[in-house]
């Protein structure tokens, strides 16, 4: 009984001993956690566009090492929006009249166009067998007059057969271009500073590597960029133009007697072309024909020698 007193005692006594232990290191813990959210809460979140390249440079026996993140210069870019920056819109317009003269009406547009602060990108006119002409002209203006030149192109027709007009809106497109512009840029800054510090030819050629496809990016991305800034800041209108069926007394000079002529020539050719091909008939098929003949007037005779024995 007495044995049982002491363990119990020994097992109430190691709880209020342990206890209190474990109060102490959860209270040290607590204010430990406390300390460390209040100086991250103090600290302003900084999102980071990380990239994979971290560059390690040997100089003078110590280690610099640069990590290559630049959320300082593409953050800022990124977080505009389309609503933020001017749109660009590619518009494009296409015609189809009919005018009283191609030739005039060409003239007449490209007037227009030219005044209007564009210009003609290509034309070409044709004339039918009748007399009429027919064409399409295709013209660049500023995206300013793009309505404006319509109406005043329609002007000239005497009928309008066809006519669209659309708009491409590429503005996120631009703005996307232009954030991974300026990140690629201070990403190729980024490498010629470390260029400077480095030592080996190992380290310089990797380096240079890198470098010379970020240039590459940027070369590619400004060509993008100037190639959508052509056609938002010029529209294209396409025009075809035509003009309507007429009967005509035909201006040319009537020579029945060179038709008589051409008529003959075309004649003789063809007798010439038949007598041609009557003389290659008549070699090769007498070539071939030949033997044919020999070999079956044999046989034929062979037949007849046969029959006159078998009377006999």
């Amino acid at each position: 009984m007495q044995r049982k007193n002491k363990i119990i005692f020994a097992v109430i006594a190691g709880f209020v001993v342990f206890i209190p232990i474990v109060v102490i290191v959860a209270m040290v813990l607590s204010i430990s956690a406390m300390r460390q959210s209040a100086v991250t809460g103090a600290m302003p979140a900084v999102e980071t566009a990380e990239f994979p390249l971290t560059q390690k440079t040997m100089m003078n026996d110590s280690v610099v090492s640069s990590d290559l993140s630049f959320s300082s210069f593409y953050g800022s870019t990124a977080g505009e929006t389309a609503a933020e920056v001017d749109q660009k819109i590619i518009k494009t317009g296409y015609l189809d009249i009919v005018v009283e003269a191609v030739d005039e009406s060409a003239v007449k547009i490209t007037a227009l166009v030219t005044g209007a602060g564009g210009y003609i990108q290509d034309s070409s006119l044709y004339e039918r067998e009748d007399g009429t002409k027919w064409g399409s002209i295709t013209v660049r203006v500023t995206t300013k007059e793009f309505e404006k030149t319509l109406i005043e192109i329609k002007k000239l027709a005497t009928a309008v057969n066809t006519e669209t007009a659309s708009g491409q809106d590429v503005t996120e497109e631009y703005t996307d271009l232009e954030a991974r512009l300026k990140n690629s840029k201070a990403q190729e800054a980024e490498y010629l500073e470390i260029l400077k510090k480095a030592v080996t030819v190992e380290d310089i050629l990797n380096v240079q590597n890198y470098l010379g496809q970020t240039r590459q990016e940027i070369e590619s991305l400004q060509g993008r960029i100037k190639y959508l800034e052509n056609l938002t800041s010029y529209s294209t209108i396409s025009v075809s133009l035509s003009e309507e069926p007429t009967l005509k007394i035909p201006s040319k000079e009537f020579r029945p007697w060179s038709t008589v002529k051409e008529a003959g020539q075309a004649l003789i050719a063809l007798g010439q072309n038949l007598i041609i091909y009557a003389i290659w008939f008549a070699i090769l098929g007498g070539g071939l024909l030949l033997p044919i003949v020999i070999i079956a007037g044999l046989i034929t005779l062979g037949f007849k020698m046969k029959r006159r024995k078998q009377k006999r």
